[in-house]
């Protein structure tokens, strides 16, 4: 992930700017989540020289299948994290209970946002919707990888492991 990129990005389509605003609203506490409108126009690289070869790739022009959801108005979530993250593990259950759990992640298939508090766990790695049952693992993942009690967590056991080392070395 590049800076400044935030790990969850929503897109609204052009036509829902109402949705944009209430998104922004819901979501406008979270500092990991990026709600934007999508600026994509269909033909927007017309060329009149068509000799030439076109410079981007051309799996870069193909249409995503989130196409068919902006036709019928509806908004996309897009988690940008890498990686996974050991939800079983006691002090992650912890973090997300005590500190995440009033934190907002969306969930496309219904359209709904939610409180990760809300959503009960299926299992040690799930979360499903509480409405619709789409998993939202994804969504809690990136939510995770950039929350600043998760970033915390990290660099507090780097902190814990540096001392220890220095006194076996």
């Amino acid at each position: 992930m590049q800076d400044g990129e935030r790990p969850l990005l929503v897109v609204v389509p052009r036509t829902g700017l109402e949705a944009c605003r209430s998104l922004g609203l819901a979501l406008g506490e979270d500092s990991t989540v990026q709600v934007i409108v999508d600026r994509r126009l269909t033909d927007r690289r017309v060329r009149a020289d068509t000799h030439q070869p076109e410079r981007r790739r051309g799996d870069r022009r193909l249409r995503s299948d989130a196409e068919a959801d902006f036709r019928a108005g509806r908004w996309i979530a897009v988690a940008r994290a890498a990686g996974r993250i050991d939800f079983s593990d006691p002090d992650a259950r912890a973090i997300l209970f005590f500190c995440c759990s009033q934190h907002v992640v969306p969930c496309e298939s219904c359209q709904n946002t939610y409180r990760l508090g809300w959503i009960a766990r299926a299992g040690s790695d799930a979360f499903p919707c509480p409405l619709c049952g789409s998993d939202l693992t994804p969504i809690v993942v990136a939510h995770a990888q950039t929350c600043r009690y998760w970033v915390d967590r990290e660099a507090g056991a780097e902190r814990r492991e540096r001392p220890a080392q220095a006194a076996t070395g």
